[in-house]
């Protein structure tokens, strides 16, 4: 009361009053935008560190600051924090910062990729979302559709926000799409190939019309979809990655490494090898590479998505023409699973509802979207149309973006104006073509049960099968030799535990 000596007791009451009014009044609006009682000043700030693969963009920082500013203004108490890891190093940071309890909020998740949710979840290294999504995520709900919220339940809990930023049945090389150089199809004069051997001949004959030496471009440890679409057991399911197991169409869980298909494969790939049409180091050539190389346009085919590179072919290689498409055209799409891409809370995160408010603004509305993912309209990029931008470049010709592959929905992405109407249509459009359901879809491996089969049959897989599928060692001379070791690391288990764990979640999909 010292500092209020003097000061006449009307002044001093009205003072009191008014404090209180303000007070009052700072309580009933934070509770009508947030459902808390404190104001936002009061309320903690809490960090929402995503930890995503890659090397950030320029100019991230300067989004990111943007970005928290409004999410505060927007009254949503959560600060972001961008932590990118390099491709090279992903699995073992991760699985380091995991396993030694680091603490961060939000885990970006490839479902093709070595490290499915399934796996992250058998391990205890995710948190179920359902309560949090039900109290902070009435916006995500919305945008994201009831088949990916489906998909996204492991045991009948959901772990993770998916990214439904395409229709996964288009441009996507684990769905079976080829990209290919329109041009030197064009130009050799011939179809686009329907079978197996076509594809071969179709090759040679770009080959000879290039200007420089191309190869068919493609991931040595993916599944070669686009060539499964071509054999007479069409539809059936293998994992992208794992390429363990293979589900036909009536639930019949197999051995894929032993399978007829599987030979098929490695014959097929020793005649690109032999008639050297894929990389002769194929089997070091690492993704950064590979993926120079699809964004110069320097390829025949591609399974690594043309259409999403085209913009940058656009740029590089002014006279190539890309395009996309199957092989076995007239089969049908095989869907096995609901999206490629999805965004998981790792269970150290003390907060982590901080994420979900996150997620929930961003996907609350397009401007919140697109300032993360395009940044500032006027500093980063201009509109030219509803679903078009030129991005300003800097003096260095850099720009801002976000990948979208990690985050982006569907409803909101907007893309350069000079990107070529084929991927456009490809983005905004869902495809034509007949689309079959795997019956896979929505299921997810716990590998905890077989952790040491598992990682000892991938150990095989990834130093004796995949030369042999790749074709530059023949089938019939190393095969047998690697079957045997495959069988010693516990391959027989493994088909059996996924066959268990498959048949025991159909019976409650059948509830």
């Amino acid at each position: 009361m010292k500092k209020l000596w003097g000061i006449p007791a009307c002044l001093v009451v009205a003072m009191l009053f008014t404090f209180l009014m303000a007070c009052s009044n700072t309580g009933n609006n934070n509770e009508g935008s947030s459902g808390n009682a404190t104001s936002n000043n009061q309320e903690e700030v809490l960090p929402v560190r995503y930890v995503v693969p890659g090397t950030a963009k320029p100019f991230l920082d300067d989004v990111v600051k943007i970005v928290n500013e409004k999410l505060i203004a927007d009254g949503v108490n959560v600060k972001l924090e961008i932590n990118y890891i390099p491709w090279d190093a992903w699995d073992q940071k991760t699985n380091l910062m995991l396993s030694t309890g680091e603490e961060f909020e939000l885990l970006h998740v490839m479902e093709n990729g070595t490290v499915p949710v399934g796996s992250y979840v058998g391990r205890g290294a995710l948190q179920p979302l359902d309560e949090l999504i039900d109290q902070y995520g009435q916006d995500l709900k919305k945008i994201i559709p009831d088949y990916a919220w489906e998909g996204a339940k492991i045991n009948g809990k959901i772990y993770s926000i998916p990214a439904v930023w395409r229709f996964e049945t288009s441009g996507s090389g684990e769905m079976g799409t080829v990209g290919y150089r329109q041009d030197l199809l064009d130009k050799a004069g011939v179809a686009f190939p329907q079978t197996a051997d076509e594809f071969i001949s179709a090759a040679e004959a770009m080959r000879k019309v290039a200007d420089k030496n191309l190869y068919i471009q493609t991931e040595a440890d993916g599944s070669p979809n686009f060539l499964h679409r071509t054999y007479d057991s069409w539809p059936f399911y293998v994992d992208y990655r794992d390429s363990i197991v293979k589900v036909d169409q009536d639930g019949n869980v197999t051995s894929w490494l032993e399978s007829e298909e599987f030979k098929k494969d490695a014959e097929f790939f020793r005649k690109l090898y032999e008639k050297k049409l894929i990389n002769p180091d194929i089997l070091t050539y690492k993704k950064e590479e590979r993926d120079k190389v699809v964004s110069m346009g320097d390829f025949l085919f591609t399974t690594n998505a043309a259409l999403y590179a085209s913009l940058a072919i656009s740029k590089n290689n002014p006279t190539a023409v890309v395009a996309e498409n199957y092989l076995a055209s007239e089969k049908p799409l095989l869907q096995f699973f609901a999206f490629g891409n999805t965004n998981a809370v790792p269970i150290t995160a003390k907060h982590p509802e901080a994420s979900i408010k996150f997620l929930n603004w961003l996907y609350s509305n397009k401007d919140n979207h697109n300032l993360f993912l395009y940044g500032e309209e006027g500093t980063h990029y201009n509109k030219v149309g509803d679903r078009t931008i030129e991005f300003i470049d800097d003096e260095n010709d850099e720009n801002y973006y976000f990948d979208s592959w990690m985050i982006g929905n569907i409803n909101y992405m907007l893309f350069d104006a000079n990107t070529p109407e084929a991927h456009l249509k490809a983005q905004s459009v869902e495809p034509t073509n007949p689309v079959e359901f795997s019956p896979v879809l929505g299921f997810r491996l716990n590998t905890e049960p077989i952790a040491v089969e598992y990682a000892n049959v991938l150990s095989v897989v990834k130093s004796s099968i995949i030369p042999i599928k790749m074709g530059v060692v023949p089938y019939d001379k190393h095969f047998p030799a690697a079957l045997e070791s495959l069988k010693a690391a516990g391959l027989d288990k493994v088909v059996a535990e996924y066959q268990k764990q498959f048949k025991e979640w159909q019976a409650t999909q059948n509830k």
